[in-house]
């Protein structure tokens, strides 16, 4: 119980926090939405969980927003994948999400 009130206390008592992955799984919902169906396949969930699971490893990336890690991670899988149609969609999740200036200082 002393465990468990230490870690209620790190997260502010926010149980019901959206975090990273669920922010990772509706922005890559939203963006699989417009792709044609010959191209959907070409952003991999599972490489984009494994890449959220390597920056919760990195401290520096323990203060990001989650809304701002996982459009990012998403932003820079597309630019790896040059995935040019998606980028419009990342830039409008961006400015709808607020975190557009956010997204860019961690870029």
């Amino acid at each position: 119980m002393r465990m468990e009130k230490i870690v209620l206390e790190k997260v502010c008592w926010k149980v019901k926090a959206t975090t990273a992955f669920q922010f990772l799984q509706l922005y890559y919902s939203l963006l699989q939405e417009n792709l044609p169906l010959e191209r959907r396949n070409s952003i991999n969930f599972e490489r984009l969980e494994a890449q959220l699971k390597a920056c919760h490893c990195r401290i520096i990336f323990a203060k990001a927003k989650p809304s701002v890690l996982a459009l990012s991670i998403i932003a820079l899988e597309i630019q790896a994948q040059k995935c040019i149609e998606l980028t419009e969609g990342v830039e409008c999740l961006q400015k709808h999400s607020k975190d557009y200036y956010s997204t860019k200082k961690l870029r």
